[in-house]
């Protein structure tokens, strides 16, 4: 039995400011401020290496520093991610001295493609607040999330973060949502996008994450050196596979997931504790054989790089209908 997750994943409040394109839904009703109080106080009994909170837009919950505050009593590392319309001088002093790490959702490096995509924001208020974050030395990173929408803007993100001065990119591949199949990426898209990522982090020098389990066999078949840290600009985790199961994502309504994208529920945080929920993912069958990589199909079952991925299970099941396929995006298929 795995005695902690890798990370947990809170989507705090299902209230947001905005109405993006590739959003995956907010459930309803949210939980209530008291037992919102609660369920961070029951987090660092779980001792995540780090947490992240989103929403919805984390900055209309009316208790989210109150929910920093433990987490940090709490010794644990957290990240706030915000589309950053709402930060002003105050909200950042208080994140600031909570000493949490902020990623602001960019997705869009122009005034139309940014406002097509994150639909009610304002490109304006969006330069003003990273730099603001900047300001309080609490910037981390700007996240992309990356689809057909926006792919062929990967230069532009960079001189984008080069202008702003954004230590990091995190590029996030589009996963379940409102009108997926339209938005997808396909396994040619993501061996362009790579290498093109690949090539303009060596221009611009700018700190990058690409959070998709075949990353790094991407990287390993293509002979492109990375590292751990910041020290060659590519940024790869220990653990880069898939994590389905391995961390715990707790939905606005308090349901809790094995991926912030999978239609599948193991409990709710509003009416068991946390503890007792990581400890049913432990002995849920299904989440057990899905996490063992001997099960997979297809080409990911001969793949000499499977248990250093093992495809995206969420996207697979979205695509496929089967937990077990292949990942039918993964840039190492052979078809």
């Amino acid at each position: 039995m795995q005695k902690n997750p890798y990370l947990i994943d809170w989507a705090i409040t299902n209230e947001c400011n905005l109405k993006c394109l590739h959003c995956r839904g907010m459930a309803s009703p949210q939980l209530e401020g008291n037992r919102v109080l609660e369920l961070a106080e029951q987090i660092p009994q779980l001792s995540p290496q780090w947490v992240i909170i989103e929403g919805g837009e984390p900055l209309l919950r009316e208790e989210l520093f109150d929910v920093l505050s433990i987490i940090k009593q709490g010794g644990i590392v957290t990240y706030l991610i915000t589309n950053g319309m709402l930060l002003n001088e105050k909200t950042a002093k208080k994140l600031a001295e909570l000493e949490v790490r902020v990623m602001i959702s960019v997705d869009g490096t122009d005034k139309k493609s940014y406002q097509e995509i994150r639909k009610g924001a304002d490109f304006g208020t969006l330069k003003k607040a990273i730099r603001l974050l900047s300001k309080y030395g609490i910037l981390n990173a700007c996240n992309v999330t990356i689809g057909q929408h926006n792919y062929r803007q990967i230069e532009e993100i960079f001189q984008f973060a080069e202008q702003l001065k954004i230590p990091k990119i995190i590029f996030l591949g589009l996963k379940p949502c409102e009108d997926y199949r339209k938005y997808v990426l396909g396994s040619e898209d993501y061996q362009k996008i790579i290498s093109s990522v690949m090539e303009c982090q060596r221009t611009y020098g700018i700190d990058i994450f690409f959070d998709e389990p075949f990353f790094r066999p991407f990287l390993e078949v293509n002979k492109i050196d990375y590292s751990a840290s910041s020290e060659s600009g590519i940024i790869v985790p220990s653990v880069s596979r898939c994590i389905f199961g391995d961390y715990l994502f707790i939905e606005t309504n308090g349901d809790v997931r094995p991926c912030t994208f999978a239609p599948l529920v193991v409990g709710n945080a509003g009416e068991k504790d946390l503890p007792q929920i990581w400890e049913d993912v432990q002995k849920n069958e299904l989440i057990q054989r899905i996490k063992d990589f001997c099960s997979r199909l297809g080409e990911c079952r001969e793949c000499p790089y499977l248990y250093n991925c093992g495809g995206c299970r969420s996207r697979t099941y979205s695509l496929t209908g089967n937990w077990f396929e292949s990942d039918p995006s993964c840039p190492l298929r052979r078809r």
